[in-house]
């Protein structure tokens, strides 16, 4: 079972009490560890966030040529 460093933000083992990584120790700085997650967690949303409206850009661009195709073969066939 691993747990986050509250100093680093990396995956450390919950039995030991220092962060082999950046030596902060396991149980300090609550309201830092939670600063922290927070942080975390707003940057890795945003990114989701920009990721799935560069999705849907995609494909209203799509979907604006299929139209376009749609409108001049209509056009055509008149």
């Amino acid at each position: 079972m691993t747990k986050v460093c509250s100093g680093c933000g990396r995956n450390i083992d919950r039995d030991f009490v220092y962060c082999p990584w950046c030596g902060e120790k396991r149980m300090g700085r609550t309201q830092d560890f939670f600063d922290m997650v927070y942080s975390r967690y707003s940057t890795v949303r945003q990114e989701q966030r920009i990721r799935q409206f560069n999705a849907a850009k995609q494909r209203l661009n799509e979907l604006e040529q299929e139209l376009n195709v749609l409108v001049l073969s209509a056009e055509l066939h008149k």
